[in-house]
């Protein structure tokens, strides 16, 4: 066994028949002629038992994709009118490879999509709905791999429903009326007055004592809107609002009942 390197002679050709034997200086004495052997220094690890009998392998294998790291940021989250243009933003997170982002319209047809790398981690991604009002499919893949829950929905709305003949002969104004106050609106939650990045900001707005009308929330960051708004209805007119940003900074958040603010708001954040 060698501890060091040592001058070899190689036998090339008949090295897989012939043995070899290593003589006290370090050479090989074999059957091979002068003009057969390789002359060099030659290392062998400590702990090897043989010089191995097979070439080595290199084995190759594609980039792994992590697609679930893959955020999706400014996402249209309401209706749009139709012909309108949408942008959204892909931040990759790290996960190597390429995006395709493609979106399919009403009837099945490609709408056209631009993409336009802002940074080397995010993705700036234009699309115009021209298809007439209904569901488009937005599918993103990173290296042929979908992102989970593709593909997205975006809801395209034509303008506002036009009165019946009838009814604009009988009153060509006739609006409807809501009744409702949003003075009387109560809003409670860590999330009005924390902001914290990467977890889950979490507040309740109580409308159940200012009549009939929808609540609309916003949050403006210093990159544009927050990644991720959620209002669901608990029922009796009481909302839970979660909202999730990644950002530092000071963000603005506005809260109306119909069109009017409810009281505090517009409210004005900061990260922790």
């Amino acid at each position: 066994m060698f501890k060091a390197s040592q001058e070899m002679r190689l036998n090339t050709n008949s090295a897989a028949s012939a043995s070899l034997v290593a003589s006290a200086s370090g050479g090989l004495e074999g059957p091979c002629a002068e003009k057969d052997g390789i002359f060099g220094r030659y290392q062998r690890t400590p702990d090897a038992d043989a010089y191995p009998t097979e070439p080595p392998r290199v084995y190759i294998a594609p980039e792994l994709t992590d697609a679930s790291r893959v955020q999706l940021l400014h996402f249209p989250s309401g209706a749009v009118r139709t012909n309108s243009s949408v942008s959204f933003i892909l931040k990759r997170n790290g996960v190597k490879g390429n995006f395709d982002v493609r979106v399919e319209g009403p009837s099945g047809q490609l709408e056209a999509v631009q993409q336009q790398q802002l940074d080397p981690e995010r993705f700036q991604i234009d699309c115009q709905l021209s298809s007439g009002a209904g569901l488009y499919k937005v599918h993103v893949k990173c290296n042929s791999v979908s992102l989970p829950r593709s593909p997205f929905i975006i809801v395209a709305i034509a303008g506002a429903t036009e009165l019946s003949t009838d009814t604009k002969s009988s009153n060509p104004e006739a609006v409807p009326i809501i009744q409702s106050d949003a003075s009387n609106v109560q809003s409670r939650g860590l999330g009005l007055s924390h902001v914290s990045c990467l977890e889950r900001n979490e507040f309740t707005v109580d409308c159940s004592q200012a009549g009939s009308n929808m609540l609309f929330v916003g949050i403006l960051g210093p990159r544009g809107p927050c990644d991720e708004l959620l209002v669901k209805h608990l029922g009796r007119n009481i909302h839970r609002v979660t909202y999730r940003v990644s950002d530092p900074g000071d963000y603005m958040l506005v809260a109306k009942w119909g069109e009017q603010h409810i009281p505090g708001s517009p409210f004005s954040l900061a990260t922790e």
